[in-house]
């Protein structure tokens, strides 16, 4: 499977922190939130991957222009932005509509349990597969409910998207190119379809969205034990 990481996105809600780095290569550990993204990808035998840029995209560029653990195309959004969805429409070639994608948003750190693995295919007329965690008290995440075949229903539940998911490109074609597109949009419209499942992701997360919640963690040890094998892929990925 190929994976689309979603970086293009301004970081407004991280405030001074986004003023001049783009909120993917913010770091924790001396990790960049882009490259641990990568290293799950490379966890999950990623075989390539497509990252959209726009705010500060040039940083981003740079940053893996010597990353070599598999192919990384980086897909730029010069003129404006284009969205969750707009940007996966413009950016993929018509040839890569042809299988599904794995979608991860770097603003959430993922600590999957050491069995979980994404799909790597879609069951039958469905196009998007979602993880999910139950929601915490404290936030206001667009709620949704699973029922026992998967099926999810937005606007009620006690379950959110996590920045996860599996997605046939195909559900993207009838939307124009160039144009702005939000992934929760379309999310809705394939539920009112039937063409979306999810699943309880098996691990926990870590979300970094709001210059608060980096605040609170940015000094903590979050990777633990992990953080060696972490920095051991980053050298050999980067190695000169």
């Amino acid at each position: 499977m190929n994976a689309f990481v979603l970086a293009a996105g301004f970081g407004k809600r991280m405030g001074t922190l986004t003023e001049n780095c783009p909120k993917p290569l913010l770091k924790i550990q001396d990790v960049t939130l882009l490259d641990y993204s990568l290293y799950l990808l490379n966890q999950w035998k990623i075989l390539k991957v497509w990252i959209n840029t726009h705010y500060l995209g040039e940083q981003i560029k740079n940053h893996v222009q010597n990353f070599k653990q598999y192919p990384v195309e980086i897909l730029e959004e010069k003129d404006e932005i284009l969205g969750t969805a707009g940007g996966i429409r413009t950016g993929l070639s018509e040839e890569s509509f042809e299988e599904p994608i794995l979608l991860i948003n770097p603003d959430t750190l993922f600590f999957p349990d050491p069995t979980f693995s994404p799909k790597i295919s879609l069951t039958e007329k469905k196009k998007i597969h979602l993880y999910l965690l139950p929601t915490p008290s404290d936030q206001n995440y667009t709620k949704i409910d699973i029922d026992k075949n998967g099926s999810l229903k937005f606007g009620t539940g006690a379950y959110y998207y996590i920045g996860l998911a599996v997605l046939d490109p195909k559900c993207l074609s009838h939307i124009e190119k160039n144009k702005y597109y939000d992934l929760s949009d379309i999310f809705k419209e394939c539920a009112e379809r039937g063409e979306i499942t999810g699943e309880i992701f098996s691990g926990t997360v870590l979300d970094l969205g709001t210059k608060e919640l980096w605040n609170s963690y940015s000094t903590k040890d979050i990777f633990g034990s992990q953080l060696s094998e972490i920095n051991s892929f980053l050298n050999s990925s980067y190695m000169a």
